[in-house]
């Protein structure tokens, strides 16, 4: 039997069900050959389910929704973090949020989830891009840490992982976008391939709540597989306990896409293609 592949885009804590899935036994033990496959660049999530390369897989919420928009039969059949845990690395002479006036604020690309959010917070915080700061554009390969280190800008958002690696090498978090309603990560495939296999992904989406149940009580274990699969933080144990507290709390145990947090993000997708108006956050959901 051939391999079901399931992409998770990058390997980011909130992405790893899989993984633990795999070393617990959980797909053996249901008799599916299972292949994870990292991406390493989110932006691939998508084009690789539509495809049918990787039929399931976890992409960012706006890039679903810009393929939606263009026609694409992709669909969320589940939600691993209906809210966006990104947070604002600072140099250290940066207090405050008040205080990136006039400071270099890296961003990625605007369509993809930590630009969108970086956008959706300076809104918030009363901070207009084109005169309060000067906005680092680092492509389509976000560079922000890096970027921060060598201090070509004075603040990133960041994902956890980098965040607080970032804060352990002297730099200072000042917010974070916990408070956005704004869904992140959805567990997604294509209406085609529900449709030919719907009992599959029915039995993965199980899979993917008892493996979510797995990393928030067995902390000992998810963290070890967090190490072992991320070995820039195998050496920073209290790095990757933050990291692990934060995506224990986040990821949903019901794996239910939060209809709220999906039509908050079309919200700001609309500010981009308000084509996203229209879009009702039902018609992209599929309820398994």
């Amino acid at each position: 039997m051939n391999p079901i592949k399931i992409g998770i885009g990058v390997p980011s804590i909130g992405r790893f069900p899989p993984y633990i899935a795999q070393a617990a036994g959980l797909f053996e033990r249901e008799h599916l050959n299972v292949e994870v496959v990292n991406q390493k660049d989110e932006e691939k999530a998508v084009p690789d389910i539509v495809s049918g390369r990787t039929p399931i897989g976890t992409p960012n919420a706006p890039s679903l929704i810009f393929s939606v928009l263009e026609g694409s039969d992709i669909v969320i059949v589940g939600g691993l973090l209906n809210r966006p845990a990104f947070y604002l690395a600072v140099d250290a002479t940066i207090a405050t949020v008040a205080d990136l006036k006039g400071k270099r604020v890296g961003i990625n690309q605007p369509r993809r989830m930590a630009g969108m959010t970086m956008l959706a917070l300076l809104r918030k915080w009363g901070l207009a891009i084109e005169t309060d700061l000067q906005l680092v554009d680092l492509g389509i390969n976000d560079r922000s840490f890096e970027a921060l280190i060598e201090k070509q800008i004075d603040a990133a958002l960041l994902p956890p992982e980098k965040a607080f690696l970032a804060e352990a090498q002297g730099f200072r978090i000042i917010a974070d976008s916990l408070s956005l309603d704004c869904h992140w990560v959805p567990l997604a495939t294509t209406r085609r391939f529900l449709r030919d296999n719907r009992e599959l992904v029915t039995k993965i989406c199980a899979i993917y709540r008892e493996s979510i149940a797995l990393f928030k009580t067995q902390q000992k274990e998810t963290i070890a597989e967090i190490s072992r699969r991320l070995p820039a933080l195998a050496d920073k144990p209290q790095v990757t306990e933050n990291c692990y507290k934060i995506f224990a709390e986040l990821l949903e145990p019901s794996l239910k896409p939060s209809l709220n947090s999906i039509s908050s993000i079309l919200k700001e997708v609309a500010l981009q293609d308000p084509r996203a108006k229209n879009l009702d956050p039902s018609s992209i959901v599929e309820v398994l």
